[in-house]
């Protein structure tokens, strides 16, 4: 299996290469992502900062948070109010599920996976965790 698949866009004749797709997390993996973890399901967002990202025997990618905090999204698609959840179940992605590399301006790199999910690399700044409904911090 081809770890990328590049996607390209014509436009009046001329191509322009839109993204990467790329599908070994083990790159991922391997730059340690220090960032947070959005998953977007189109009605619901969970939100957390990265306490670990590694890969298992069975080639999936196992995701443990911080903490981790969900909010219903308006019919604008902007979360509502911030309640804490769960953090002890780590969040499993199989490895092969395709993603692209991101630069942005304000967080660094971060990468896209279905749809709107979205994994920062770096420490940045993310959902302040005073805003969080139930969210206890040791």
């Amino acid at each position: 299996m081809a770890n990328t698949v590049r996607m390209t866009l014509i436009f009046k004749g001329e191509v322009k290469q839109m993204s990467e797709m790329k599908v070994d997390w083990q790159e991922v993996v391997e730059r340690n992502p220090q960032g947070y973890l959005e998953l977007n399901n189109g009605q619901r967002v969970v939100h957390g900062p990265i306490k670990s990202v590694k890969m298992n025997d069975s080639d999936m990618v196992i995701i443990e948070l911080e903490w981790a905090a969900e909010a219903k999204l308006s019919g604008m698609g902007l979360p509502d109010e911030w309640t804490a959840i769960e953090s002890d179940k780590p969040f499993i992605i199989p490895n092969g599920v395709p993603f692209t590399i991101q630069d942005t301006p304000e967080k660094g790199q971060r990468i896209m996976f279905h749809g709107m999910n979205i994994l920062y690399f770096d420490k940045v700044e993310g959902l302040d965790p005073k805003k969080v409904r139930g969210l206890e911090l040791t």
